[in-house]
């Protein structure tokens, strides 16, 4: 009796779990574009970070008509104004602009100033080996000479 009882609780808690996830594919789906400056169109909306209901896309597709919620219009951020703590605000320009007078004092004129650079690479050989240690070549010993000995005859 308790295995029929733990058998059944067992098999409904199955079929419980496994219903949200047979329906998990008709969820809502949030758009999110590819690229920014591109819109994701659909039937004619411009669905670019909304959320779209009732599309299967290819589980089956012309079942029922997709409805989109547009995203909320977020206002873009103004402009911060400029801070000038010499003057208090804007710089003045054009006709408020301070020109100096024709016949002041001119500051003496820069002295001249002149640099130059090159570049360029050492001259060297193609490759450079490794030092190397000097070869010796000596003679040829052989101290197992076995012509020294003659082999007896038995």
């Amino acid at each position: 009796m308790r295995i029929g009882v733990a058998t059944f609780a067992l098999s409904m808690t199955a079929m419980v779990t496994a219903v949200p996830c047979a329906l998990a594919d008709h969820a809502p789906n949030y758009v999110v574009p590819g690229r920014p400056d591109v819109p994701v169109i659909i039937n004619f909306f411009d669905a670019s970070w909304g959320v779209v209901e009732g599309e299967w896309g290819l589980y089956r597709p012309g079942a029922v008509a997709p409805t989109v919620i547009p995203a909320p219009y977020v206002m873009p951020r103004t402009q911060a104004k400029p801070y000038y703590p010499s003057l208090g605000g804007i710089p003045y320009k054009g006709r408020l602009e301070i020109e100096p007078p024709a016949n002041r004092e001119l500051p003496p004129p820069a002295p001249s100033y002149h640099r130059s650079w090159t570049s360029e690479s050492q001259n060297l050989p193609a490759t450079e080996y490794a030092p190397t240690p000097p070869v010796i070549i000596g003679g040829d010993v052989d101290y197992n000479n076995d012509r020294r000995r003659r082999r007896r005859p038995h």
